[in-house]
């Protein structure tokens, strides 16, 4: 399932959407407003990085000391 941050330009409400695949149109409807001129917000994420075999996640707090290093296998 895929999440998209968008903001309306009629009223400039900022949601979240989450869909499978693709951000189609009919998803690019504003919950406040019902307005269609939404455009796509490009933010940033706390993800995995991966390093040699081993992933360290920071959660956008990447303070050494607030990551956690694991080599992805239970």
């Amino acid at each position: 399932m895929a999440s998209y941050d968008l903001r309306c330009r009629s009223c400039g409400k900022e949601f979240e959407v989450f869909v499978l695949g693709f951000l189609k149109d009919e998803a690019r409807v504003c919950p406040d407003c019902g307005g269609r001129e939404v455009e796509q917000r490009f933010t940033g994420f706390g993800g995995v990085l991966g390093v040699g075999g081993a992933s360290q996640s920071c959660f956008g707090d990447c303070e050494p000391s607030k990551c956690s290093t694991s080599s992805g296998f239970s």
